[in-house]
């Protein structure tokens, strides 16, 4: 889980991408998990950053130097990409040869600016001292903190990770980037946590979609059902009312949504019965509490009446294939 040390301070709102790419500035995207199939703090941080938050660029080969090129502004929302296609640069990465497919992370960013006075190695090299005093001293502080910067034989480097944190602390150590320091960002009030990047927590998943699924509940009660029973399989609720039984799937989350994952039952089950009705409740908000608990609230509610899923609505993700008896 990552250590969200920064939450609560309003000028700790800088970030740095690590990256060779191109389209530099245009978006901030990962993977949810590594090759391994492991969560990974450089990736969990894309979810954790928020609308009007700074993002520095390390390049690693603009004309073929390292530098600190310019920085760019968070515009989100937050979106959760699947299937996310991604090949790790690292030695084992490159020798699988084939790219790894799971979910991944992306948000928008906007006003690229470049740098009058690019950040390079040279430069920090001069302040690595300081620079690597301020790292303990936050460590101290903090615990871990997703420092950019880490030592690297005499001098300084940016870390092997794709995105880190940026302490503001170190914005004064480097007078080439005030520039960036112009935008006011929103005030706390207006930066909910709605926790995307935790998703992968079960506790916060069953929250988010308990809360769905009391949404949905409501809603038939005030539309005049008589009892609305709570099953979870091989469908959510129950509802019966003067006009019948209807059997309702319920799907929540904490983004804005234009797809949902069915499995083979779900699919199954809302052909063969007509009186299926999907419910969406995306947007959800939701807050740590004390003891790993959450509190959930709001979501934008739609309905689908009489659902059917077709064949050109639904993409296959996965395959279930059979060995067989033959081997070779």
């Amino acid at each position: 889980m990552v250590n969200e040390w920064w939450v609560g301070d309003a000028s700790q709102r800088f970030w740095m991408e690590i990256t060779n790419r191109r389209d530099v500035g245009s978006d901030l995207n990962a993977p949810q998990r590594d090759g391994a199939g492991n969560e990974s703090w450089t990736y969990s941080l894309v979810a954790a950053t928020r609308p009007g938050d700074v993002v520095f660029h390390w390049h690693t080969d603009w004309f073929e130097n390292s530098a600190l090129i310019g920085w760019s502004e968070i515009a989100g929302p937050l979106e959760e990409v699947y299937p996310y296609a991604w090949q790790a640069r690292g030695t084992r990465g490159r020798a699988r040869g084939v790219p790894t497919v799971g979910r991944g992370w992306r948000t928008p960013c906007a006003n690229f600016t470049e740098l009058t006075r690019p950040v390079d190695g040279a430069r920090m090299f001069e302040l690595r001292d300081s620079v690597l005093q301020l790292g303990e001293d936050l460590k101290r502080r903090h615990g871990t903190t997703y420092f950019p910067f880490t030592r690297y034989g005499d001098g300084l480097r940016a870390a092997q990770a794709y995105l880190t944190k940026f302490p503001a602390e170190l914005l004064g150590l480097l007078p080439e980037l005030a520039e960036a320091m112009v935008l006011p960002g929103p005030p706390p009030s207006a930066r909910p946590r709605k926790g995307a990047g935790r998703l992968q927590d079960p506790v916060l998943r069953k929250a988010i979609e308990e809360h769905a699924v009391a949404v949905a509940k409501e809603h038939y009660l005030a539309a005049g059902a008589t009892e609305v029973e709570v099953l979870g399989k091989p469908y959510d609720l129950l509802v019966r009312g003067p006009s019948g039984e209807r059997h309702v799937e319920v799907k929540g989350s904490s983004l804005r949504i234009d797809k949902v994952l069915l499995t083979i039952n779900e699919v199954i089950h809302a052909r063969g019965h007509e009186a299926t009705d999907l419910v969406v409740v995306d947007e959800i908000e939701w807050r740590a509490e004390a003891e790993g608990t959450y509190t959930t609230a709001g979501g934008r509610w739609r309905i689908w009446r009489s659902w059917s899923p077709q064949d050109e609505q639904l993409s296959a993700l996965q395959f279930l294939y059979d060995l067989g008896e033959k081997q070779q």
